[in-house]
């Protein structure tokens, strides 16, 4: 059965949606687990990759921005290797080339559910602590509720 995680932060911070993401990737590279992460927009890709690279002062997690993505036959090499456990891109600049991808995990960081939602069985949704992210979150509950997902919720303090 897909399975959707609500990850819900309970207090405020700059960029928390950014660096619960972050801490969310770095675990499934651990378990050796390949993320696609979907932002809002291109200016949010460039946010997270940021946060990405400097995810504690003594490590970085490795990644690639979708809109880098110049050859996606070497893109796909890297990905096979292992080299690229993080890929980013916003929702609307996926490609059928960057689906076609075996990901284990979508973690989605964007207002609405991805129309390409269902190429994955496990999906991480991030809501951040205030009123306009949690009524958009209630929104993907009922659309991934609607569809059968088995849903679970997490609450954060980062």
């Amino acid at each position: 059965m897909k399975q959707v995680d609500f990850y819900l932060i309970s207090n405020r911070l700059r960029d928390a949606k950014f660096k619960l993401a972050s801490r969310l990737a770095n675990k499934l590279k651990r378990l050796n687990q390949k993320a696609l992460l979907v932002t809002q927009s291109a200016q949010e890709s460039e946010q997270l990759s940021a946060t990405l690279w400097a995810l504690r002062d003594t490590s970085f997690l490795a990644h690639e921005r979708i809109d880098d993505v110049d050859d996606a036959a070497q893109f796909q090499a890297d990905f096979d290797r292992g080299l690229n456990y993080a890929v980013i891109g916003d929702a609307l600049g996926m490609n059928a080339k960057i689906l076609e991808t075996q990901f284990d995990v979508m973690i989605n960081l964007s207002r609405e559910v991805p129309i390409f939602n269902h190429h994955f069985n496990r999906i991480a949704e991030i809501v951040e602590s205030d009123e306009a992210a949690k009524a958009d979150a209630r929104s993907r509950y009922k659309l991934y509720q609607g569809e059968g997902f088995k849903i679970s919720t997490h609450t954060i303090e980062l």
